[in-house]
């Protein structure tokens, strides 16, 4: 599952934390990358997560 919009070649990842992103509607966020899921990412963003120990490669 991927929310990106963009060109950039993509990762798997799989959550080992939380983290939501994204305009909110009353305090709700847009999106929501959940713990255990595993999503498809660009490249940057799953550098990202990983770095912060939020995701790991899957």
């Amino acid at each position: 599952m991927s929310f990106f919009n963009t060109d950039e070649p993509t990762v798997t990842v799989r959550m080992i934390g939380y983290m939501s992103y994204g305009p909110t509607d009353g305090g709700i966020p847009a999106h929501v990358l959940q713990n255990g899921e595993t999503y498809h990412v660009p490249q940057s963003e799953a550098d990202w997560l990983v770095g912060t120990d939020l995701a790991e490669h899957a």
